[in-house]
């Protein structure tokens, strides 16, 4: 039987996994400054860094595409959950 502490503590180790994902794709990823999915999963406002001369942008688009379908498909339902409507950008400090 689950408590909520559990349930809690189940999702909270779901969205650690998730955002260590997020952090690989970036890695991956590098000209990548920050993108945004949609609730029907579209990406949108994919913006990039030239400055590091990587891909062109129509190329980091599949990159990108291809990255999450593979975050969706490894990890279904709670990358749906956590991915729709929410805007990621790369940490600068």
């Amino acid at each position: 039987m689950y408590d909520d502490r559990t349930i809690v503590q189940e999702r909270s180790e779901r969205l650690a996994a998730f955002q260590a994902h997020i952090a690989v794709l970036f890695n991956r990823l590098p000209m990548l400054c920050g993108f945004h999915v949609t609730e029907d999963l579209g990406i949108t406002q994919v913006t990039v860094d030239t400055w590091r001369g990587g891909a062109a942008q129509e190329e980091t688009d599949s990159e990108l595409c291809a990255a999450l379908e593979d975050l969706i498909g490894d990890s279904g339902d709670d990358s749906v959950e956590f991915l729709r409507g929410r805007t990621f950008a790369r940490a600068l400090h």
